[in-house]
């Protein structure tokens, strides 16, 4: 598959900077002063928006933190929604991550965010929360796109599972290494989901 992507237009690229900017404020000011201490207002007076915009891009605070945010869930779930009906679930939800990726892959703060984690880890349940919200947007849009019910077993598990290979395909990759070798650790993931997770000791020796 070709991982090479368009370049935004001006109004995206003006969101992403937006984005970007409370991302840094909130986390720069965290790191400063606490998570708990800061509040919306000030992370906004930090990034010269309004509170207002803020909540265009993010539920609360502590999801500012975090590498992934409500619009980026939409985005993703829309670009779900847009895959032919023909293509199966799996594969259409390879497709919808790596298109919405280059999105998340504008965030520069993961070294800051990786410091704040491990100096607050009580920030992991609200991490948790916030990655649970994500698999549950992807459930409904799977169970709507399949016809089934929302607490079916196959869209919960393909939810789950879709979270878990971006994942593992972040803890595989170096951030400040170029966003395509993202793209390609998550499309490896995924390939390794449709291939049934083969044990990788019974690949054929690639040196030969």
């Amino acid at each position: 598959m070709d991982l090479q992507h368009t370049s935004p237009g001006l109004r995206e690229r003006k969101k992403l900077e937006t984005r970007a900017a409370l991302r840094r404020a909130a986390i720069q000011l965290s790191l400063e002063h606490g998570p708990s201490a800061v509040t919306v207002n000030e992370i906004c007076t930090a990034a010269n928006v309004s509170p207002r915009t803020f909540f265009n891009y993010f539920e609360s605070k502590e999801e500012a933190l975090f590498a992934w945010d409500q619009q980026l869930t939409r985005e993703l779930v829309a670009r779900l929604s847009r895959q032919p009906g023909t293509v199966p679930a799996l594969a259409a939800l390879r497709l919808a991550m790596l298109e919405t990726l280059p999105s998340f892959g504008a965030d520069a703060n993961w070294a800051a965010r990786t410091e704040l984690l491990a100096a607050h880890p009580e920030l992991n349940i609200k991490l948790a929360d916030c990655i649970r919200r994500i698999e549950q947007s992807l459930c409904e849009e799977l169970a709507r796109r399949l016809g089934m019910p929302v607490d079916s077993i196959f869209p919960q598990l393909l939810s789950g599972a879709a979270m878990t290979a971006l994942r593992a395909a972040l803890l595989s990759w170096a951030p400040g290494s170029d966003h395509e070798v993202l793209q390609a650790l998550v499309a490896e993931a995924f390939d390794l989901l449709a291939a049934g997770l083969p044990d990788p000791r019974s690949a054929p020796d690639r040196r030969c």
